[in-house]
């Protein structure tokens, strides 16, 4: 388990966050239990990384592309499946979570905003190429410039 931005547990990521998150990538090896303490003001998200598993007491199945939503508790539990698909080793997870903020949600597409004025504003830039690209254009930088 490493821990990116935040703490778990008494251990400190580190990275730097603007509200007070943790996140955390863990690798479960084929049929091993993370049983990970919680902070219970925090929310809790899992993606799957890659492989396969199970969340929650309930042991509900996750597998690779999926996210889960944890409810309110002091621990999260993620198992791993006693067998991994040929493409990786372990189950690889994000794990993170913070305490919520209360701002309003606007969303749309790909675009998550705080208001639906925000939202346009993002859709413009898009269409006008503010965004960037893919892949990311380089400039060449030369000595005067």
């Amino acid at each position: 388990m490493r821990v990116i931005a935040g703490e778990v547990d008494g251990h400190h990521g580190p990275g730097s966050t603007y509200t007070p998150i943790s996140l955390v990538h863990a690798t479960i090896a084929p049929g091993a239990r993370l049983v990970l303490p919680w902070n219970q003001e925090f929310n809790a998200l899992a993606y799957v990384l890659a492989g396969d598993g199970a969340v929650g007491a309930e042991r509900r199945p996750v597998h690779m592309g999926q996210m889960a939503v944890f409810g309110k508790g002091d621990f999260l539990e993620i198992s791993a499946a006693d067998a991994q698909d040929s493409r990786t080793d372990a189950l690889e997870m994000f794990i993170l979570g913070g305490k919520p903020i209360r701002e309003p949600v606007a969303m749309y597409g790909p675009f998550v905003m705080n208001t639906k004025a925000e939202l346009l504003e993002a859709f413009e830039d898009y269409e006008a190429g503010r965004l960037g690209s893919i892949p990311a254009a380089h400039e060449s930088v030369t000595d005067g410039d």
